[in-house]
């Protein structure tokens, strides 16, 4: 029996809510600080991500001083209705902020794997779990580094815990493009197909002109529709899709 979702896929920049290139400076303070201004980010965020089955987040903060000691994956989770909520810290900064991944799904999570990446700099991941729905599917949520050469080495080291001839998604901040010849090489080592046509530029969301956020999926998914949100709540837009398998 063919089982069907509704993905989406959404750098959050911890709801600072950068809408134009100038908030990067004069916001600069909501990297640190907790603000009235944020919460209703979330709940705004969460409006959107409940109409999706799984919903993978990334740039989350997940309990640091500038998120109010709260994580907000479990906010956004609890005001949208998932129940299902897998975390990943990837990098601390004392006494300021819990970067990290989450992927919030309504039906339960199994094997969930918290993979750091390789690179020169430390502080990115690959959140891993198995949706428990029809067959099950694998979802990959990722944050790449900005490099190409730490984005090949990432890459290169995720597609070692991707599995064989089953349905998987690979989704994230890839911060590259769809053309880039590291995620083509992925792709093809792994035996996945780039949802890439017509390129979706994701970045910067007031403007945006990169494609920066992908969708990945095996040959045991079929891709039905997908789509960007024209939201300015982050500076990337989210990434949506509806998919079958």
């Amino acid at each position: 029996m063919t089982q069907t979702l509704r993905i989406l896929t959404w750098n959050i920049q911890a709801a600072i809510g950068t809408a134009r290139y100038s908030h990067y400076l004069t916001r600069a303070h909501h990297q640190v600080f907790n603000t009235s201004a944020k919460q209703s980010t979330l709940e705004k965020i969460a409006e959107i991500v409940s109409e999706h089955d799984v919903v993978c987040l990334q740039e989350v903060d997940l309990g640091g001083r500038r998120s109010g000691f709260a994580c907000q994956a479990e906010r956004i989770a609890m005001l949208s209705g998932h129940n299902y909520v897998a975390k990943q810290q990837n990098r601390t900064i004392p006494g300021i902020s819990l970067h990290g991944n989450a992927i919030l799904s309504r039906y339960e999570l199994s094997h969930i794997h918290d993979f750091k990446l390789p690179g020169r700099v430390k502080g990115r991941g690959c959140l891993i779990a198995n949706v428990q729905v029809g067959r099950g599917i694998s979802v990959a949520n990722l944050h790449l580094s900005l490099g190409r050469n730490d984005q090949a080495l990432q890459l290169e080291a995720i597609g070692t815990h991707l599995p064989h001839k089953k349905a998987f998604l690979v989704v994230g901040d890839f911060n590259c493009t769809n053309s880039s010849t590291q995620l083509e090489s992925f792709a093809g080592s792994v035996g996945a197909q780039i949802a890439d046509q017509p390129p979706m530029p994701t970045y910067p969301s007031w403007r945006p002109n990169r494609d920066l956020d992908h969708i990945i999926y095996s040959d045991a998914v079929r891709l039905e529709e997908r789509r960007s949100l024209p939201l300015q709540l982050s500076d990337h837009l989210p990434l949506s899709a509806e998919i079958s398998f």
